[in-house]
């Protein structure tokens, strides 16, 4: 069992910000079209999810502004971003598909805000399907940077011990 670590929080901030984005979408539908509150609402969904992929590519940009040329992605980072990016989208298609008769029928059963309740379902539907996903990428992340900080640590050794 590995440590929780930063790489950890970041795949529960990043999980959460997947959930966000596709709930606030939904919840947006309980507003007039072209209305300001629903602009408001996609502009903080779209926001949340591009401060998110930016956050995560900072150490990339910070590598290419000291003209170090970037690792490249391993297959299986590639597959699990592949993975987020179909649950996230599956949630999304599956919640626009069902909304209509969703939101007609908590409608008659007294509810004000129909889309607002079917955007914090799916919001937290989405979240917890992403977690698995970036939490197994967070874990081989950590393994990774300990391996590293193992291997530095030993040639520092190396280096500071006094040859015979």
């Amino acid at each position: 069992m590995t440590p929780f670590t930063a790489h950890h929080a970041r795949a529960l901030v990043s999980s959460t910000v997947d959930g966000l984005s596709v709930g606030l979408a939904e919840a947006a539908l309980d507003h007039p079209a072209r209305s300001p509150a629903r602009r408001r609402l996609y502009l903080a969904a779209g926001s949340a999810a591009a401060l998110d992929a930016a956050v995560q590519e900072l150490p990339a940009l910070r590598l290419a502004v000291r003209g170090v040329e970037p690792e490249p992605v391993s297959p299986g980072e590639l597959a699990n971003w592949l993975d987020q990016g179909l649950v996230t989208g599956a949630w999304g298609l599956a919640v626009t598909v069902a909304d209509g008769p969703l939101a007609r029928v908590l409608r008659r059963r007294g509810a004000r805000h129909p889309h607002l309740l079917l955007g914090v379902a799916v919001g937290v539907a989405t979240a917890a399907s992403t977690l698995p996903a970036r939490w197994r990428q967070a874990t081989m992340r950590a393994l990774t940077d300990r391996g590293t900080t193992t291997l530095d640590d030993e040639l520092a050794a190396l280096l500071d011990s006094p040859t015979s």
